[in-house]
């Protein structure tokens, strides 16, 4: 689930940097990549919730926060488009470089779980270290 997440992450990421890129050049992408990249971004955070909800063992829950933050400003974006308002440039620059830090903290999360924090399962020994008199 977390994986398919980080892919609905970046396809949105990928279609909102198309519009960001366009937005500096002065050009409108139109209403229709709007929609798109808000869906993959819903998406992602329907899929990164749901995965949180069935495998707990990953602790994203920050990330999931950091997502929803993103999304709150992505839907002030979305607004101004749909009232026909040009976007500020500065708000473009936080809600990208906002939904980058939040792909990038969740690929941490998820590439730096190596399962240190989690409970052995049942019937298998906890590993230890030297700093707990275990190892070597």
């Amino acid at each position: 689930m977390h994986l398919a997440a980080v892919i609905a992450f970046v396809i949105g990421a990928l279609i909102g940097l198309y519009m960001a890129v366009n937005h500096f050049r002065g050009v409108d992408s139109g209403m229709a990549f709007g929609i798109v990249h808000g869906l993959f971004t819903v998406s992602g955070i329907v899929l990164l919730g749901v995965g949180l909800a069935y495998a707990p063992a990953l602790d994203a829950w920050p990330a999931l926060w950091a997502f929803l933050a993103t999304a709150s400003v992505g839907l002030f974006l979305f607004y101004r488009q749909m009232t026909g308002k040009k976007w500020p440039s500065a708000v473009v620059l936080i809600h990208g470089g906002a939904a980058i830090a939040s792909i990038a903290f969740l690929l941490a999360l998820i590439w730096g779980d190596n399962g240190a924090s989690r409970q052995s399962e049942p019937g298998v020994p906890a590993a230890t270290s030297a700093a707990d008199g275990g190892g070597e």
